[in-house]
C-alpha cells in the first residue's frame, strides 16, 4: 500500500510517504509560504521515492484545528491530487497527530493537547493510548482556558502552546500535569499511523467530501454569543 500524508496546519509543512510499511518523512518550516512551496515539495518527495502519483492508494491529511490558511491550502491540494488520480482520503485531527507524536517519541499514554486559539481560548483534546494509537477521551473542542473539561485521575502530560496557561487549566482539569511541552508540531509519520488505521476502520471518504476542522464555529454557539 502506498500512502501520502500532508500536514500544513502550522508554520511547518510535514509530508510523508508510507510504502508497504516503510515511512519516508520530510518536514520543513515554511512560515506563510505553504501555497507556493507545497506542490513542488510533494513532487520532489514522490520523485525521490520513485513513486508515481497515480500509484497512490490513499492520501491522509491533517484536518485541523490550526491555521485557517494552512488548512485551506492542504484541503485544496488534497482534493485536487486525490480526485485527479481517483483515490480516497482520510482526515486526521491535528491534535490527535500531536498526541501520537508525543507517544511515539516519549512513550506517554495519557496526553492533553492544548494549542492557542486566540486570547485565552484554546483548542483542546485529551487522548489515551490503546494498542499503540491515541484515542480521544475528550473530543477536540474550543474552550476558554479556565473552562477546559475535568479529566479522570492519571499521569497526564500536557503538550502545546496553550500550556502557557498551565496554572489556570490545571485548576479546571482537577489535577496537575506530570510534564508539559510548549513547542509541538504535528508530523507526517504520526499522521500516517493514524490515517492508515482510519482507512482500515472504514474512515476513508471521497476527496470532494473532505472538510477542515476549524472548531471556531463553536464560538457562535456559546450562550450570549452575538448579542
Amino acid at each position: 500500500m502506498k500512502v501520502l500524508a500532508i500536514e500544513t496546519s502550522t508554520t511547518a509543512c510535514s509530508l510523508g510517504l508510507r510504502i508497504d510499511g516503510e515511512t519516508i518523512e520530510q518536514s520543513t518550516q515554511l512560515g506563510r509560504n505553504h501555497s507556493r512551496e507545497i506542490l513542488p515539495l510533494i513532487s520532489s518527495l514522490l520523485a525521490d521515492s520513485g513513486v508515481d502519483l497515480r500509484a497512490l492508494d490513499l492520501i491522509v491529511y491533517g484536518k485541523g484545528p490550526g491555521s485557517f490558511t494552512g488548512l485551506r491550502i492542504a484541503l485544496g491540494v488534497v482534493q485536487g491530487l486525490a480526485y485527479g488520480v481517483g483515490v480516497p482520503v482520510v482526515g486526521i485531527s491535528t491534535l490527535a497527530c500531536c498526541a501520537q507524536g508525543r507517544y511515539r517519541l516519549f512513550g506517554d499514554e495519557q496526553i492533553v493537547v492544548a494549542q492557542t486559539a486566540r486570547l485565552t481560548e484554546v483548542f483542546f483534546g485529551a487522548y489515551v493510548v490503546k494498542q499503540g494509537l491515541v484515542e480521544p477521551i475528550v473530543a477536540d473542542g474550543l474552550f476558554e482556558a479556565a473552562e477546559v473539561p475535568l479529566l479522570p485521575a492519571g499521569r497526564w502530560v500536557g503538550i502545546g502552546g496553550a500550556w502557557q496557561f498551565r496554572e489556570t487549566m490545571e485548576v479546571a482539569l482537577g489535577g496537575k500535569m506530570v510534564d508539559t511541552q510548549l513547542e509541538v508540531f504535528p508530523y507526517a509519520h504520526d499522521l500516517l499511523d493514524l490515517g492508515v488505521q482510519g482507512y482500515a476502520s472504514g474512515d476513508a471518504i471521497n476527496p470532494m467530501l473532505a472538510t477542515p476542522e476549524y472548531l471556531r464555529e463553536q464560538v457562535a454557539n456559546k450562550p450570549g454569543a452575538g448579542s
